[in-house]
Order: structure tokens, then C-alpha cells, then sequence
């Protein structure tokens, strides 16, 4: 399945509807930067992008990257979570996102990989 579809179906997108993507990609590409910072092995991602082009991850990494990726894009595309009592919302998604983000710095983030 292609990447942009699924991040579409977690933040609730219509798969078909088209008028977003370029600012979902800027969100994800933006989100990913992050991660390839933190020495995940993903790539950037274009439209047509699939799953299997990041291929030196585990599955389960794979799912680990596309929650942390939803909450992110989330954060940015859903503003009414800035405001008035959304802020508890907001604060979960911090803290989910940086125990999810600490997942993937416990595998990717060794200075003895080779």
C-alpha cells in the first residue's frame, strides 16, 4: 500500500481526495527528516511512495513510524487541537509521540551499528 494512503486513512482523509496531499507530504517529509535525524533508515516519500522502499526496517518498525507520522501530521492538520480544552489532547499526543519516538532510538540510535 502506498505510504500517503495509509497516513490518509489514520488521520481520516478520504483516500481519493486529492486537494491535501501536497500538504501531507510536506507534513510526513518534514515528520520523516526527523526520524532519518534520529538515524531511522526511511526515506523521504513522494506521492506514489510504497511501503517497501523502506525496507531496512521491521514491520512492526514500520507501524511504530506510521503512528508516530499520524500523531505529527495530526498535530499540524487538525488545528482545533491548539485550542481552548484540546490542550490535554495535544499533551497526549507529545507524550505518545516521544514514547514512540524513544522505540525507534532504542533500535536505530546505536553508535555500535555497523
Amino acid at each position: 500500500m502506498k505510504i500517503l494512503e495509509e497516513i490518509k486513512n489514520l488521520i481520516e482523509v478520504d483516500v481519493e481526495e486529492t486537494i491535501y496531499d501536497s500538504q501531507l507530504l510536506l507534513y510526513a517529509n518534514s515528520g520523516i527528516q526527523y526520524l532519518i535525524n534520529n538515524n531511522v533508515p526511511i526515506g523521504k516519500i513522494e506521492e506514489n511512495s510504497e511501503s517497501t522502499e523502506w525496507n531496512e526496517i521491521d514491520e512492526d518498525d514500520y507501524l511504530i513510524i506510521l503512528d508516530w507520522l499520524h500523531l505529527r501530521i495530526l498535530q499540524r492538520f487538525d488545528r482545533t487541537l491548539m485550542t481552548g480544552n484540546q490542550t490535554t489532547t495535544a499533551t497526549w499526543i507529545d507524550s505518545e509521540m516521544t514514547n514512540l519516538i524513544y522505540q525507534l532510538k532504542c533500535k536505530y540510535d546505536r553508535s555500535d551499528r555497523s
